[in-house]
Formats: C-alpha cells, sequence, structure tokens
C-alpha cells in the first residue's frame, strides 16, 4: 500500500461520512465552506489529489492509480463507505472510484464534471494542452499563474474572500504536476459506463458554466440509473466558492433525503 493523500478533516458523528475531491487548480482547502457547514452533522473529509500540496505522488499517474489512492485514504481515515462528491476532475476521479470500489460509496455527488473529456481527436488534444502550458510558461510558479487562471472559472458575483480562497487552495502545486494531471485529464473515458452506476447520483451545473456545460451533465443524468440533474441559476464553473450557501442547501437535500437511502437499500440488496 503506498502512502495515503493528505486531508483536511471536520466532524463527527454516525452519519455516513462525505468525501470531497477537488479539482484540478485547487487543493482541499478549496472545500473550507464545505468542511464547516458539512462537518456540523457527520465526518466531513476533503483530499489533496496524490502530487499535489502535501500529497505525495503515486508511483504511476494514472486512473487506477487515483482511485487506489483515494482508498488507500479511506482506510487511513478508517472509512468504509461514504458519499462522494467530486467537482471537475474530481467528479471524474469519484466515477472511476466508484467503478473500482463500488461498495465504498453510497452515493455520488458529481459537480461541473463530465464522464469524458474532450475530443479523440490527436489534433484537438495537443491543442488543448500546448494552451494551458502557453499560459503557465508565462508565470514562474502556479502560485503566480492562479489568480489569472482561475479568474475566469468563477462567476462575476462570487465574493472576494472565495476568490481569496481559490488562490489559497492553488499555491501549494506546482506547475509540473499540474501539466502530468492536465494530460492525464485528456485521456477520461467512462462515458460506457454511466449505466452501470447503482447508487443515487447527484449531477450539478452552473447555468454559466462553459467548461462542464448543464446540457451535457443533464443528458448524463439521464443515462444513471438513479441520477437526477440540478442547475444552480446564475453560477459557473466552481459553484462550490460561488454561492456556498446555495451548493451547500442542494447537496445536503440530495445526501439527507430519505428516498436516497431507500434507494440505496434497494440497490444494494438485488442479486
Amino acid at each position: 500500500m503506498n502512502k495515503a493523500p493528505s486531508w483536511l478533516a471536520s466532524g463527527s458523528g454516525q452519519e455516513i461520512p462525505l468525501v470531497l475531491l477537488h479539482g484540478m487548480g485547487s487543493t482541499a482547502a478549496i472545500w473550507l465552506p464545505q468542511l464547516d457547514y458539512f462537518g456540523r452533522e457527520r465526518p466531513t473529509l476533503a483530499w489533496t489529489m496524490p502530487g499535489f500540496g502535501s500529497s505525495p505522488a503515486i508511483p504511476e499517474l494514472s486512473w487506477e492509480g487515483l482511485a487506489n489512492a483515494l482508498a488507500d485514504m479511506f482506510d487511513a481515515a478508517g472509512i468504509a463507505r461514504a458519499h462522494v462528491l467530486g467537482h471537475s476532475i474530481g467528479g471524474m476521479i469519484a466515477q472511476e472510484f466508484y467503478h473500482r470500489h463500488p461498495q465504498r460509496v453510497a452515493s455520488l455527488v458529481l459537480s461541473a464534471t463530465s464522464a469524458a473529456f474532450g475530443s479523440k481527436d490527436p489534433a484537438w488534444t495537443e491543442d488543448f494542452l500546448r494552451q494551458r502550458t502557453d499560459e503557465l510558461d508565462r508565470y514562474d510558479s502556479f502560485e503566480q499563474a492562479a489568480p489569472h487562471m482561475l479568474e475566469k472559472f468563477m462567476g462575476p458575483d462570487t465574493p472576494a474572500t472565495m476568490r481569496q480562497l481559490a488562490v489559497l487552495a492553488a499555491q501549494p502545486i506546482q506547475k509540473e504536476a499540474y501539466v502530468q494531471v492536465m494530460r492525464l485529464l485528456t485521456t477520461f473515458d467512462r462515458k460506457g459506463d454511466a449505466a452501470s452506476i447503482l447508487v443515487p447520483t447527484l449531477l450539478l451545473a452552473g447555468e454559466l458554466d462553459t467548461q462542464a456545460p448543464p446540457k451535457g451533465m443533464k443528458r448524463l443524468a439521464e443515462q444513471i440509473p438513479n441520477g437526477r440533474f440540478a442547475q444552480l441559476d446564475g453560477l459557473s464553473h466552481m459553484a462550490n466558492i460561488e454561492a456556498p450557501t446555495q451548493f451547500n442547501a442542494v447537496v445536503q437535500a440530495f445526501i439527507s433525503a430519505d428516498s436516497l437511502h431507500k434507494t440505496h437499500r434497494t440497490t444494494l440488496e438485488t442479486p
């Protein structure tokens, strides 16, 4: 077993834990508003992706490796099963984790993400990577680049304190690690596996998000047997910090719903 990723945690009690997986340009700190809110009634953990910040890199960066690293974190934290909320690339890791460790997932919340990334055209992929690396090359560190790179992912009404949080959460990331994960991002493809997600799954989309548009997320929700779709009006790609109160309320209603627990029991009991 590899050394487990680092995480931030809050809360305790007997409720099913909530595990939070951040997006590309972030670390666990991006979830501070959620750690504070959900920690009031249940154990809540936010990981930092392997290779970012204080989380040790895994020997070989792959989707399987990331899913297994998350399982290592579950083990280290004493979590048997959890609600898993993944944002952007974190939503892809959440899907991968479910497909490899389904017994450890009580429900999924997939925020601003997709079941596959971009295009299968190698030329498109290389152009995408070139644009991102060219943007990074203008700065000496990811910390310097973060304020400019993150700005386009947040809606105009994002509070100044939350914009500062986004930059703070990005500071520990090294440019080289970011580029490596960006290359992995372009290979994600679980599009054909949506129908095999049997746990209750909430698809959350910001109305103004051009990275993971609501239309695509709604279509994905329709492919998942227990999928549900919710649009967050007026928000963009980083809804959890653009409007934490609104974001938290939608997630809380989902993971606390009686119907969710009944649906999950039925799923588990089906031969």
